[in-house]
């Protein structure tokens, strides 16, 4: 079957789905608004994802900018849900890869430095996890009432030791954010050149039925502009996610499916990496008409379904 503008397979014969199916043989899926709704999976979609390992033998992997959880808490997630995937190792996390990128750069050591994050608790239990030390994660830090802003300036960077042994800050999403945080992820940004600076995802928004909150571009945003650096995103639309399974030759990008529910973030890192893509309805995008006013903006999924559970007819 050839790429073409969006279809649904209620469009295609039998012989066309054979062939689809039969054009990928390594899954991307993604988790939230995709296969489950924070603990709870979307009808359907456990009877899909096993049935596309079982009945159809497809390497399949979740891939999700969630960095709320480690690698190790989304796949207990997964298994307690139904999800039938064989290991960890086929959670693909932005805190996993946080690691991963920590642990291959010549400038960071492990045993002498530390990471400053401005971020959620699951960041530091992850990198704990990998024998990494951190500070920050999932702790409020604000000027006390009656501190000023050159007071706290002159307590917490006044010693040039303060800076020296963090290797790296990690941004992720953060219900404690402020004024502080972002003075102290500048000065060890702009005092330490070679320290990384990583951001678990881009996601400028959360949208909610009732309600709309800032995502972690807000918070990375703000450290981008006053550092004058520019943080390397960890999770998609970003290729590097997929490096080592495509070194190891685990995956190739040509013969691998990525599901998902956002056009940005889910079709954009399939189109940034060479592979198929299939969106579902059971995130912002509940039907077909919405997905095609979007074709001047946003990339284009190949195959669309209402939800993932549709698919189980056809395997």
């Amino acid at each position: 079957m050839s790429r073409g503008g969006v279809i649904t397979l209620s469009d295609l014969s039998r012989e066309q789905v054979s062939e689809w199916l039969q054009s990928f043989d390594t899954v991307l899926c993604d988790g939230d608004g995709t296969i489950w709704q924070d603990d709870t999976a979307i009808e359907g979609a456990v009877e899909v994802v096993n049935a596309l390992q079982q009945r159809l033998g497809k390497r399949v992997y979740f891939i999700t900018n969630n960095g709320l959880k480690t690698r190790q808490e989304l796949f207990e997630r997964s298994r307690r849900l139904g999800f039938q995937l064989p290991s960890e190792q086929h959670i693909i996390s932005p805190t996993t890869a946080i690691v991963d990128y920590l642990g291959q750069r010549t400038e960071f050591d492990k045993a002498r430095h530390k990471v400053y994050v401005v971020g959620n608790a699951a960041i530091a239990r992850e990198l704990k996890a990998h024998g990494i030390d951190s500070y920050g994660a999932g702790q409020p830090d604000e000027l006390t009432p009656g501190d000023k802003w050159q007071d706290f300036a002159a307590r917490e960077f006044g010693n040039p030791e303060a800076v020296k042994d963090v290797g790296a800050v990690v941004v992720g999403w953060d219900e404690y954010f402020s004024y502080c945080k972002m003075a102290r992820a500048c000065n060890i940004l702009c005092s330490n050149p070679d320290s990384a600076f990583l951001v678990t995802n881009r996601d400028a928004v959360h949208k909610y039925p009732s309600f709309c909150i800032p995502g972690t571009a807000a918070f990375v945003s703000g450290i981008e502009a006053c550092s004058e650096r520019e943080a390397l995103e960890m999770g998609k639309p970003n290729p590097l996610v997929l490096e080592s399974l495509i070194e190891s030759e685990a995956l190739r990008p040509e013969r691998t499916l990525m599901i998902g529910d956002c056009l940005k973030i889910d079709v954009g890192f399939a189109r940034n990496c060479g592979m198929l893509s299939l969106l579902v309805g059971t995130g912002r995008y509940s039907n077909l008409s919405a997905v095609l006013q979007e074709k001047e903006k946003l990339p284009q999924p190949d195959v669309y379904l209402p939800r993932l559970g549709d698919l189980l007819t056809h395997l």
